[in-house]
């Protein structure tokens, strides 16, 4: 769902909401399930033409929030092989410059360059992340993140009872090996029923803490769960 306007800011708010709305009964009319109530999550894309100027507005829903870890480094100028998971949030809602006219505006009817810039309207209850580490180059640096984390400064309705912003960690994907490309992957877990951690290592399974989860391997997908505080 897309709307076009050349508006000032005041306004621009405004439409943002009201698309947001119509696209959030759209969707739960036509695709509502136990899926989808879980692990669906809406953000919006904003397009800014750098001929015309105007503004277009693209609501979409995800179920995975993709961080690449070398591209959130450079954009915080680091010079250490540690990035911190709001680092990464703060990558993924910062304006994007895309040049070589690759994105077609249908006012100017042509290619042109442009600037898009993500946000997240509310997140999902269930909140997915995948570390991407490219071909291997980036299979060293290191990710900073907690047992909980509070996601409201980077979500637009962060005062909507509907609009999880507070989450724990119960699950983790960690990876060992010489490369990205080869190696053994395991699983920490987090049990709902006695908050107990558990290390998930092909056919054994063994208690663990939080601490052994962060610090094991090098981790490539994180499962955090919406609770209320």
């Amino acid at each position: 769902m897309e709307m076009q306007n050349n508006i000032d800011s005041a306004n621009d708010q405004y439409n943002y909401e009201i698309t947001f709305n119509k696209f959030s009964l759209l969707f739960r009319k036509n695709y509502n399930s136990v899926i989808s109530n879980l692990f669906y999550g809406m953000f919006n894309s904003t397009m800014n033409c750098q001929n015309c100027k105007v503004l277009t507005y693209n609501v979409q829903i995800f179920n995975i929030l993709i961080f690449p870890l070398q591209k959130v480094k450079e954009f915080k100028n680091k010079f250490i092989n540690t990035v911190d998971l709001n680092e990464c949030f703060e990558y993924y809602q910062n304006p994007e410059y895309l040049g070589g006219r690759s994105y077609y505006c249908n006012t100017c009817k042509q290619m042109v360059d442009a600037i898009n810039t993500n946000k997240i309207l509310y997140g999902p209850k269930v909140l997915i992340m995948n570390l991407n580490r490219g071909n291997g180059l980036e299979f060293d640096i290191k990710l900073n993140f907690d047992e909980y984390i509070d996601i409201s400064k980077y979500v637009f309705y962060n005062n909507n009872e509907h609009s999880p912003t507070y989450y724990e960690l119960v699950g983790i994907v960690t990876h060992f090996g010489p490369s990205s490309m080869s190696g053994h992957f395991i699983a920490f877990c987090k049990s709902f029923g006695n908050q107990t951690w558990y290390k998930y290592n092909d056919a054994m399974v063994s208690e663990s803490t939080f601490e052994e989860a962060k610090n094991t391997g090098v981790p490539y997908v994180l499962f955090y769960s919406y609770i209320k505080r």
